[in-house]
């Protein structure tokens, strides 16, 4: 489980910095949306040697993320918000 957290986090946020993000910028609402997406497709690809408790995992934590994020969006709440409740919910696992 903790191999594929740290894969699918680092993917995460690799990801969220190739979205045209610079260290010293704070990104706009686009590029959180991006990041999300490109969050949540990492979370879907499923690596080939994956375990089948890691698989589960990845399913808890690809749900969980899904529900984070349709509920935050339905409360209007910002994306940059989301994705950095995202973060905290994948570095917390």
């Amino acid at each position: 489980m903790k191999r594929l957290l740290v894969t699918t986090v680092l993917a995460i946020c690799l990801t969220s910095q190739s979205s045209g993000v610079q260290a010293d910028q704070i990104p706009n609402e686009n590029q959180c949306r991006q990041a999300i997406t490109a969050g949540l497709e990492q979370l879907n690809h499923i690596p080939p040697d994956i375990t089948q408790r890691d698989d589960e995992a990845r399913k808890k934590l690809l749900a969980d993320m899904e529900r984070l994020i349709e509920s935050n969006r339905r409360q209007g709440i910002s994306e940059c918000q989301t994705w950095s409740d995202m973060m905290k919910k994948a570095f917390n696992q």
